[in-house]
């Protein structure tokens, strides 16, 4: 499984309790994209937020409107944001290493407490009501993909699950919505073995970490794959043309990471990360 973080249990790990059932989701995230019983799947979601202290309805996916980072991206993009790490009390990163400490979510609009406590019981309801929240996402797909040209869905903006294990259909192109390409950023070094294509239209860029091969994460490059390094790159700062001899692109420019391979994406440090340069993840590689 890639190297699980050290002392979890796959019990624990959300992306693998969803990938036990992925025939049953995969069947239910269809069921959305058709229509069926999505009413039903909404009435339960809004008794969930109704019991957990919030007043009404919310939409799953994350509106460029509101995420800087999807705004920049030239396609509209959607994003699917649930809780990062085991805040919730449901590990949803499973490869987290010493990001957890400086995660660039907990700024802006995360720092506020009930911005938190949404994340939380979203991804307690994806838990608890799965087939629900999938059946949900489906039909919030599909409405995306049939107002717009062509659409980006980042299923993992806060997260690190294997959605290319979990929804099968959609991964490798679902032909309701064939304008419809996902990509996500993983510390997971299984994808390392591939070029980075985990689905006919899913990306998976690898993200570099403080226990990261550098000369493996090289070779994927060469294979087509995208690698993102945190850097100490001043905020606005031109990048480095290359990096071990390998492209680089600056990834605060746009999320737009489908349509990219070969390439190192740079980001610079935000917030406390800019004090890790060469002590944890943030790779010092400008003077």
């Amino acid at each position: 499984m890639g190297g699980v973080q050290e002392g979890l249990e796959a019990r624990q790990v959300l992306s693998f309790l969803l990938e036990s059932k992925k025939d049953e989701l995969d069947k239910a995230f269809n069921e959305g994209v058709d229509g069926v019983s999505v009413k039903e799947s909404r009435a339960v979601w809004k008794q969930f937020r109704i019991d957990n202290g919030f007043g009404s309805y919310a939409n799953l996916l994350t509106l460029p409107d509101v995420q800087h980072k999807l705004k920049k991206s030239e396609i509209y993009t959607v994003g699917l944001t649930i809780q990062h790490a085991n805040v919730s009390g449901i590990e949803t990163c499973a490869w987290r290493g010493h990001c957890t400490s400086v995660c660039v979510l907990d700024n802006g609009n995360g720092r506020y407490s009930s911005v938190q406590k949404a994340r939380n019981v979203k991804t307690q309801f994806l838990a608890k009501h799965s087939a629900d929240f999938l059946r949900i996402l489906g039909s919030e797909i599909k409405k995306h993909s049939d107002e717009n040209e062509k659409v980006l869905v980042r299923l993992n903006v806060n997260s690190d699950l294997r959605w290319y294990e979990i929804l099968p259909t959609l991964s490798n192109g679902h032909p309701k919505m064939p304008n419809v390409y996902i990509y996500d950023y993983t510390k997971n070094p299984a994808v390392l073995h591939g070029d980075g294509k985990v689905g006919r239209k899913y990306r998976a860029v690898y993200s570099v970490n403080e226990k990261s091969d550098l000369a493996r994460v090289r070779s994927f490059i060469s294979r087509g794959g995208t690698a993102a390094l945190v850097t100490n790159r001043k905020k606005n700062g031109k990048t480095l043309e290359s990096f071990l001899g390998i492209p680089v692109v600056d990834g605060d420019l746009s999320d737009d990471r489908y349509h990219e391979h070969g390439v190192w994406v740079d980001l610079a440090a935000k917030g406390k990360a800019r004090q890790m340069a060469d002590v944890g993840f943030v790779k010092n590689i400008y003077e």
